[in-house]
């Protein structure tokens, strides 16, 4: 499994509006705090807002703001809202990519590593990350 660019983008724009206090926060701003391209992440606040983690105010003063409580969205959530289901094998996601599954000596070892990277991201919550909580992690970067 691999992060795509879109989704680590995705999640610094998430992050940039955590840290906007609950005000709307132009996808310009947030794009320019997090060091996304502008034009990248107006596509991104699309995906976002018609998958329900952000909404969109429109006005002078509108912008982005969260759909979502972060201290109970996590981040399996996030990259799965964005990147399907986490998988470490495409025999894993996609029903009959393999015709072997039932008898691959693999698909089990490649199962249970999903498992287990699903169950570590579902622990941490946007806001433990934000906030630094995460105990795997050493330092907060935002």
């Amino acid at each position: 499994m691999e992060i795509s660019r879109k989704t680590d983008y995705a999640i610094r724009l998430v992050a940039a509006l955590m840290l906007n206090d609950g005000k709307p926060l132009s996808v310009r701003k947030a794009a320019a705090m997090q060091e996304v391209p502008y034009s990248f992440a107006r596509g991104i606040q699309h995906d976002l807002v018609k998958s329900g983690v952000i909404t969109a105010v429109r006005g002078a003063h509108g912008g982005m703001m969260l759909a979502i409580d972060p201290e109970q969205f996590t981040l399996a959530e996030l990259i799965e809202t964005l990147q399907g289901p986490i998988s470490l094998a495409v025999c894993l996601s996609e029903d009959g990519w393999c015709a072997r599954d039932s008898s691959c000596v693999f698909h089990q070892v490649w199962a249970n590593g999903s498992r287990i990277i699903r169950d570590y991201l579902s622990s941490i919550s946007m806001k433990d990350i934000i906030e630094g909580k995460n105990p795997y992690l050493k330092e907060k970067h935002f």
